[in-house]
């Protein structure tokens, strides 16, 4: 069980890793283009995050951004074959071993301090993750029971108006308009069902025409799924708890959807009404007290840092629709293409540094002393690495019947260990015999038989196994 949550954790950081780059990007794209984006393309940049986020999978790209960390982690690697070359030792892309004597008790010590430390941390990742999704649903659950009991608004008048909201912004679907104080300002609540709430201050501060593009701007949130995306989006927060730059890129993504939800809007008002649509958001901001901080919830931002940028938009002339859709269009599929793709791995050494010095592929002779120095740390991971799917599923059960779930790629034992070997090779199999010794001391020998084969044009090991274990008179 452990080890599965180690895994996952590892997959987790790795995709939160790759998911703040993508919102450096976004950040930096919106930067760059500022006002030439239409609202709407701005929103949809951060779906892109939300995706990144979300699939547990993604194709592999030449185009894709990530391919630098490949190219500079390839340069570095040559870079360093290149300096080795220049003394005896070899250096073949896997670590040569050293004819040195080990200490079992330190090695295991040191292994079993760094598998501590990461399942440890694998545990505080979950345990973090179930506590704010627990609050979450608990605030959410808790929230909706209030509600429950609060009136729909009585008044004819609100009622048509919001009917007609309704037509204009084509839904069809049942919202029912609440009345409460349970919010300082106008939000809509409620996933499967969705809820308009409006406080008393805003139906006595407010006038028709006002509560019209109040209605319009909650509609215009059920019009593009909004309590959906952001629901969503507090999950994958849930998940991702512990990093503080995705909850900062998810502000920015809030930010950018009510000014998206604007947008919409205003494509059902006058032009000359657009500046009497600014003065209600105005007023709004005047009224509000406290945000509600809800998954299943959306109402008007408190951030009047943004305001100033809300009010230009609204109140400026609409650009070239078919102009700026396209840039849109060309930004988002930009930063589809290089983001969301992973580095293509079969190209990983194409832009390496070029160098006449550079060595060759792994031999047989050089896996094999791998495989063999593996044995004397007593870290079965590099034997794993060179594996092929069959020889890892038996590593895999040799080490559950080991050590159990949570096994952790120890081998070999603490005594005898390992003090010197030999490798003998026939094609593609290769024997090696083991000396040990114990600290009376007692020798013993132990022959190991490997059989390799190639694997998309690498060599791997397709079977193993000891052979011969005995003590030397």
């Amino acid at each position: 069980m452990i080890s599965l949550l180690t895994d996952l954790l590892t997959w987790i950081i790795s995709t939160t890793l790759m998911a703040s780059v993508l919102a450096v990007i976004i950040l930096a794209a919106k930067w760059l283009l500022r006002d030439k984006l239409k609202p709407r393309w701005t929103y949809l940049l951060w779906l892109l995050l939300v995706l990144r986020l979300l699939l547990p999978w993604m194709p592999e790209s030449s185009f894709s951004v990530f391919n630098i960390y490949h190219t500079l982690s390839e340069n570095s690697q040559t870079l360093e074959n290149y300096e080795t070359s220049l003394s005896p030792a070899v250096e073949s892309g896997y670590e040569t071993p050293t004819q040195v004597q080990v200490d079992p008790a330190a090695s295991d010590s040191t292994a079993a301090k760094q598998i501590s430390l990461f399942q440890i941390a694998s545990i505080v990742w979950i345990v973090g993750m179930l506590a704010f999704l627990g609050f979450m649903i608990r605030a959410n659950a808790r929230f909706a029971a209030k509600i429950k009991t609060e009136p729909n608004v009585k008044d004819q008048g609100i009622n048509r108006c919001f009917e007609r909201s309704k037509d204009e912004m084509n839904v069809r679907r049942s919202i029912p308009l609440i009345q409460t104080n349970r919010v300082s300002s106008p939000t809509l609540f409620g996933l499967l069902k969705p809820k308009l709430l409006i406080p008393d201050s805003a139906l006595s501060a407010l006038n028709e025409a006002e509560l019209r593009f109040v209605f319009l701007h909650e509609l215009s949130h059920v019009r593009r799924n909004d309590i959906a995306v952001n629901g969503l989006m507090n999950i994958l927060l849930a998940i991702h708890w512990f990093n503080p730059f995705l909850w900062y890129a998810y502000r920015k993504m809030r930010v950018d959807q009510e000014m998206a939800c604007d947008a919409l809007a205003l494509t059902r008002i006058k032009p000359e009404e657009s500046k009497e649509y600014a003065l209600t958001i105005i007023k709004l901001l005047e009224l509000f007290i406290k945000p509600v901080h809800l998954a299943g919830a959306a109402s008007i931002s408190p951030n009047k840092k943004e305001l100033k940028r809300r009010l230009i938009m609204i109140t400026s002339s609409p650009k070239n629709s078919y102009k700026w859709s396209l840039l849109g269009l060309a930004v988002i599929l930009l930063l589809g293409g290089a983001a969301l793709t992973n580095a293509n791995t079969a190209d990983n050494g194409k832009y390496a540094l070029e160098d006449t010095n550079k060595s060759a592929p792994a031999t047989i002779e050089e896996l094999a002393s791998v495989w063999a120095n593996a044995l004397q740390t007593r870290d079965g991971r590099p034997r794993y690495e060179m594996m092929s799917a069959k020889a890892k599923e038996k590593f895999i059960q040799e080490q559950i019947v080991r050590s159990g779930e949570d096994w952790n790629y120890n081998i070999g034992v603490s005594s005898p260990w390992v003090v010197d070997y030999e490798s003998k090779i026939d094609g593609m199999n290769v024997t090696i015999t083991y000396l040990t010794k114990t600290s009376e001391p007692s020798y013993y020998k132990t022959e190991e038989s490997l059989t390799f084969a190639k694997e998309n044009g690498k060599l791997v090991v397709e079977d193993y196994e000891t052979v011969f274990e005995g003590q030397v008179k």
